[in-house]
C-alpha cells in the first residue's frame, strides 16, 4: 500500500532496512496529518516506520520521527559515540537504561503527560517498550549514519528472531 501520497516532498527510502521515508528538501515539518499517517502505517502494516527530517545519512545531525507498534521488540543496544534524545509525540513507551551486564539502572514511562523528553549519553545500553498500540517519538542524535558498527547489540538480551525468549524477556522487564 502507498503511504504519504499527498505529500510530494516525502519519499520512501527504499535502501533502508525498515519502512522509512524522508523529506526531499532541506526544510522539513511535522503536523498532525503526518502523525496520523504514521499511525495508519503502524496499525495497518503492524511494522515500524520512520520519517527522517534530515536530508541525507551523511548529515551531522539526525532527527527522525519514529512510529512503533506495541508488538515491537527494540533489542537493547548502545551507540559508542552518540548520545540520543527522545521526545514523545503520541502514545506511551517504557524506556529502560542498563548497565553493561544487563541490570536495569533506570526504568520509566514516557508520555505527553509525564517524562516527555529524555536524553542519555553515548555508550549507554537502552531499549524502549511501546505500551500503547502505537507510539510516536522524535529521536535526535549526531550523524552520520554508519550501517555497520553504529549500534552495539547487548549479548545478554534475546536476538531479534527468538520470539519465545523475547516474550519472556519483555514480561520480565514489566515485572522488574
Amino acid at each position: 500500500m502507498a503511504y504519504f501520497n499527498k505529500y510530494p516532498y516525502i519519499n520512501e527510502d527504499k535502501s533502508a532496512k525498515s519502512l522509512s521515508f524522508s523529506f526531499t528538501d532541506d526544510l522539513a515539518f511535522i503536523n498532525n496529518d503526518i502523525l496520523n499517517e504514521l499511525k495508519r502505517v503502524v496499525l495497518e502494516e503492524d511494522k515500524n516506520v520512520r520519517v527522517s527530517l534530515h536530508s541525507s545519512p551523511e548529515n551531522s545531525l539526525h532527527n527522525m520521527i519514529i512510529a512503533q507498534s506495541s508488538k515491537t521488540y527494540n533489542r537493547p543496544h548502545k551507540h559508542k559515540n552518540k548520545a540520543e534524545t527522545y521526545h514523545i509525540l503520541y502514545g506511551e513507551q517504557i524506556v529502560l537504561i542498563f548497565d553493561d551486564s544487563g541490570n536495569v539502572r533506570e526504568k520509566f514511562m514516557m508520555s505527553k503527560e509525564e517524562n516527555m523528553i529524555y536524553r542519555f549519553e553515548k555508550n549507554t545500553f537502552h531499549m524502549t517498550i511501546p505500551t500503547t498500540p502505537c507510539v510516536i517519538f522524535h529521536e535526535s542524535k549526531i550523524g552520520p549514519f554508519v550501517r555497520k558498527g553504529d549500534s552495539i547489540w547487548a549479548d545478554w538480551a534475546p536476538k531479534i528472531n527468538d520470539e519465545t525468549a523475547i516474550k519472556t524477556y519483555i514480561e520480565k522487564m514489566f515485572v522488574n
